[in-house]
């Protein structure tokens, strides 16, 4: 198993800006010698499809493949089988792949942490990650996370790390940072000598909002040569998203730039645009589940002008007027929900909290995602991202970003933002608790 990325110019490959490439994955069939060597590739700017438990959110896998030309990419973390310290998946030798039951032409990412969970409460030692569960904290060491990759042999894995989310100004003088940056490169340390099987590891990119403490933990990745790609998941959630992507460019300054960059808590539209911007490659798809969760369907579009650039970012199927409206969820839309069914039917599902409305929700709102990306790659072709983003800025009102946590948290209609309200929500819209709150929400 080789894994590569190309990028589309050399000239790409010496900057931050926008860039296009490819991900480009060799895997010899059946694992044996001579056979065959069929190519999977992934077009970047894309993203990696996100799952709880090895399954996209509302989707089984039949249902998954309704939902056309969505990239060959899947992310599963380990967070969701950690159901003791020495979790049962590690007796299994059938790989990863065949422990969800994934096809192999799918590259497979195995990280520890789900990314839209943005409260923890467990504390990390210097020898283990520790990782909140049901059955109460777990204990996640290099070692143990290294056996599990030799025995489920991932495609990319993204190693521990001590993710700090240190408030502005630092009460401890960089003092907690710095021990995470340390404890960061001590246990990929661990990792690496303990790994096996020849996977593809995208190592965490940590320092916090520390500009000193960034520059010397991207320093030391730069300077290995075991590393296939590099992950920005650190960059203290409770930062505006300008000055996280600031953070980030100052470490990109200093990485290797033909090596892909993984970005974790950006996956809005909005995120994307300024991320992809900023020269990010990729992504996961936890915004079109956070979409769905709240009976939404997305709308939005990047670089066309059409009838639907005159809807909102998203359509909320829970308004009265959806009870008689036959239409489907998009005009021209070419999804299977869009085809088969309308808006007054799923309207009914959320009400009668019939599951079918997170599966039709799901599957429309992946294929828009979709969509979404096969967008921002016309653009790049084009040389109209730029101008594209702008227009896409202001159509949406999402020009300027909040300039702290606290004002984004109070606007309450602000675009794309239903990832805040995912991290607040405790049910699906298909429960009597969500659709309680709803009710209440709108009656404010």
């Amino acid at each position: 198993m080789a894994l590569r990325f190309e990028l589309a110019s050399a000239k790409a490959s010496a900057t931050s800006a926008p860039r296009r490439g490819k991900l480009v994955l060799d895997r010899l069939v059946g694992g044996d010698v001579g056979a065959e060597r069929p190519a999977i590739m992934l077009e970047t700017p894309s993203f990696f499809k996100y799952t709880r438990h090895g399954l996209q959110p509302h989707l089984v896998l039949e249902v998954a493949a309704e939902v056309d030309a969505l990239p060959p990419a899947t992310r599963v973390q380990l967070e969701d089988f950690l159901d003791s310290d020495t979790p049962d998946c590690n007796q299994f030798e059938g790989g990863l792949h065949k422990f969800i039951a994934l096809d192999t032409t799918e590259i497979l990412m195995l990280d520890t942490m789900d990314p839209t969970i943005t409260v923890r409460t467990a504390k990390p030692t210097n020898t283990y990650m520790a990782i909140g569960s049901e059955g109460g904290t777990r204990r996640l060491t290099p070692n143990l996370f290294a056996q599990l990759v030799n025995s489920l042999k991932p495609d990319i894995v993204i190693p521990p790390a001590d993710i700090v989310e240190e408030p502005l100004p630092s009460l401890t003088q960089g003092k907690r940072i710095s021990k995470s940056v340390t404890r960061s490169a001590k246990w990929l340390d661990e990792c690496m000598a303990a790994l096996t099987h020849p996977v593809a590891v995208f190592a965490p990119v940590v320092g916090s909002h520390s500009l000193e403490l960034r520059t010397i933990a991207a320093k030391a990745l730069a300077a290995r040569h075991d590393i296939a790609g590099y992950t920005f998941n650190d960059v203290c959630l409770a930062l505006p998203l300008e000055h996280k992507l600031r953070l980030v460019q100052h470490s990109l300054e200093l990485l290797d730039a033909s090596k892909p960059r993984y970005m974790l808590g950006a996956s809005a539209p909005d995120a994307v645009l300024r991320a992809v911007l900023s020269g990010i490659d990729l992504f996961d798809s936890t915004y079109p589940y956070a979409v769905t969760e709240q009976g939404l369907a997305s709308t939005y579009v990047l670089g066309e002008d059409d009838s639907t650039s005159l809807l909102p970012h998203c359509l909320d199927l829970w308004q009265e007027a959806m009870f008689a409206d036959f239409g489907p969820l998009v005009d021209g839309c070419t999804c299977f929900t869009c085809r088969s069914h309308h808006r007054s039917y799923i309207h009914h599902l959320l009400k009668t909290k019939e599951m079918l409305a997170t599966v039709l929700l799901q599957i429309h709102n992946m294929h828009w995602y979709q969509r979404f990306f096969d967008n921002i790659r016309r653009s790049l072709e084009r040389g109209s991202l730029a101008t594209d983003a702008a227009l896409f800025f202001q159509r949406y009102g999402c020009e300027e970003l909040p300039s702290s946590t606290n004002e984004q948290n109070k606007q309450v209609g602000r675009p794309f933002s239903e990832l805040d309200t995912l991290a607040a929500q405790l049910c699906s819209p298909t429960t009597k608790i969500q659709r309680k709150r709803h009710a209440e929400s709108q009656a404010i």
